[in-house]
């Protein structure tokens, strides 16, 4: 078994096996649909597909991984084992995906450099179905309205998107970079894949697309002003985004924490359910 960097001819054979596991790795797809760097394909001995995972400047894996636990998997381990001992992990900030994947990844970053993460955070990865939620929606505020941020509502837009990343996205110890945020939400601003529930232009919720890939889209960055929760106003946002996109024929998943009731039952009321449990590792 053999992981090699993709080449660009096989990168729609690549794209054809990942559809098949879309919903699992939208963020994944849709760098490589982007045309995204440091992509890696595993091989078996007869060119056959047994996973694809991108190692962003060798601190974050992205994965996608379905085979870690079938007949192959001690083959997969020491091919696994002998790409990070060629290519550093002294790096390695994250590795992120579906659970059994991720835990695969850790356990050979272990067995081979005896290296455990500092964080875990466990969530569930969910999928916008719809069901009768709808009916939940009726009586929810209709004052607000919805739209992409523009670049000029772009410092008014960072400071609640500041907060957000202070109380969902910092793990303990790490320090808030504004201006690494600062720059990596412009770049969203300026794709159009930030979105703004406003009152008479005071924004109160924000929202994102942080994946594109065929059929489904990944959102995130899901956050209300905390002295405007609890008016229906996240509902509203949420439902605005899976109507929106559902439109375009394309549908929402999202990554929650298991631990996160308020935010559980939020997706929950909109239509979300869980597909599979979903794990990130702080190194």
């Amino acid at each position: 078994m053999t992981i090699t960097l993709i080449k660009e001819e096989e990168r729609d054979s690549i794209i054809e096996y990942l559809l098949g596991w879309e919903k699992f790795c939208v963020t994944l797809l849709s760098d490589i649909l982007h045309g995204g760097k440091s992509i890696y394909v595993v091989r078996g001995n007869f060119g056959e597909i047994h996973g694809v995972f991108s190692w962003w400047m060798g601190r974050s894996i992205l994965h996608c991984l379905p085979d870690v636990n079938g007949r192959n998997h001690i083959e997969l381990e020491q091919a696994f084992s002998k790409f990070f001992l060629d290519h550093t992990i002294k790096y390695l900030f994250a590795i992120i995906g579906e659970q059994s994947g991720t835990d695969f990844i850790r356990k050979v970053i272990f067995n081979t450099f005896n290296r455990e993460p500092a964080v875990q955070i466990d969530y569930y990865l969910q999928e916008n179905r719809r069901f009768d939620s709808r009916k939940k929606l009726d009586g929810m505020n209709h004052q607000l309205s919805f739209s992409v941020c523009t670049m000029e509502e772009a410092d008014k837009a960072f400071k609640i998107h500041a907060e957000y990343e202070k109380e969902e996205v910092l793990i303990p110890g790490q320090d808030f970079d504004e201006a690494y945020a600062r720059e990596k939400f412009e770049l969203f601003v300026e794709s159009g894949v930030v979105y703004l529930g406003k009152i008479k232009n005071t924004i109160l919720t924000k929202a994102s697309i942080s994946g594109m890939a065929k059929n489904y889209y990944m959102l995130g960055g899901v956050y209300t002003v905390p002295k405007y929760r609890n008016h229906g106003i996240a509902k509203a946002m949420v439902n605005y985004m899976t109507t929106k996109f559902e439109q375009e024929n394309k549908t929402l998943v999202l990554y929650v924490k298991k631990d996160n009731e308020a935010a559980l039952k939020l997706y929950r009321d909109t239509g979300f359910k869980t597909v599979c449990d979903w794990k990130i590792l702080y190194y």
